[in-house]
C-alpha cells in the first residue's frame, strides 16, 4: 500500500505530501507495439494460354504486384516518441509554467519543484503522454502569502483542458475527468499507477487548513486528467 505521510517532510506552505511509489514496474512503462501491416495479395497462377494458327499465342503472364502504400494506424497514446515535458498549461486558471523534473529525497519522497512558479515532473514515472500515470506537483503558496503555480487548481472543473509541452516541441492535451481531495494518511496508489493501457495526467498541490504544528495542510488535492 502507498500511504500518503511519507510523501515529504513539510519546510514551507504548499508542498504536497503524497508517498511517491519505487519507479513504474516494467508492466506500465512504455513498450513498443507490434504494427500488423496489410500487404497487397498476389494471384497464385497464370491466365490460360490460348494458341492461334497465324501467330506463336501471347501468354498472359500473372498479375504483377503492385506497390500498395503501407499505411500504419494512428499513433495510440504512449506509442510516439514523447520528450521530457518543458511547459504545463492550464487556460482556465491561467497557469502557464516552466516544469522542472524532480525525484526522490533522501527520505524516498517525491521532490518539489525549487521555483514556486514551476510545476515538478515526477521523472521516475511515465512522461505526460505515455501510457500510465504521468504526476506533475507544485505549491499553492509561498512565504507570508506569496503566489504559486497551484494557486487555483481548486478551481479547475470536468472537461477543463491541460496541455504538456515536451522538448521535442509536440503538445500534449488532456481533460479533467475528476479532482479528489485525500487525507495524508490515505492510500495513494491511484495517483501514481495505473494499468488500464492509457495515458493520465495527475496534478498534486496542498489544500485544506494549514495545521503550524504539523507545518502542513491538512488535506491533498489531486487532480485527475485523461489524454485526448
Amino acid at each position: 500500500m502507498v500511504t500518503l505521510p511519507a510523501f515529504g517532510i513539510l519546510l514551507w506552505r504548499g508542498i504536497p505530501a503524497i508517498v511517491a511509489p519505487p519507479p513504474p514496474a516494467p508492466a506500465i512503462a512504455l513498450m513498443p507495439m507490434p504494427i500488423n501491416v496489410p500487404l497487397a495479395a498476389l494471384n497464385a497462377a497464370p491466365d490460360k494460354i490460348i494458341p492461334t494458327p497465324a501467330a506463336p499465342a501471347p501468354v498472359t503472364a500473372p498479375n504483377a504486384p503492385t506497390d500498395t502504400p503501407i499505411v500504419a494506424p494512428p499513433s495510440a497514446a504512449g506509442t510516439e516518441n514523447i520528450g521530457s515535458p518543458v511547459r504545463i498549461l492550464i487556460p482556465s486558471i491561467g497557469v502557464n509554467a516552466l516544469i522542472e523534473p524532480v525525484a526522490l529525497t533522501a527520505t524516498a519522497a517525491m521532490d518539489t519543484p525549487k521555483n514556486p512558479l514551476d510545476a515538478g515532473w515526477y521523472d521516475l514515472g511515465p512522461r505526460p503522454g505515455e501510457t500510465g500515470s504521468a504526476v506533475v506537483d507544485g505549491h499553492v503558496d509561498w512565504y507570508n502569502g506569496g503566489g504559486a503555480v497551484f494557486a487555483n487548481l481548486d478551481k479547475l472543473k470536468a472537461g477543463d483542458k491541460i496541455m504538456v509541452s515536451d522538448a521535442n516541441g509536440s503538445v500534449v492535451t488532456f481533460s479533467v475527468r475528476e479532482s479528489l481531495r485525500f487525507d495524508p494518511s490515505a492510500d495513494a496508489t491511484a495517483v501514481f499507477i495505473s494499468n488500464d493501457g492509457s495515458s493520465h495526467l495527475n496534478l498534486i498541490t496542498c489544500d485544506g487548513v494549514w495545521d503550524k504544528q504539523a507545518k502542513q495542510y491538512s488535506k491533498r488535492l489531486v487532480v485527475f486528467a485523461d489524454r485526448i
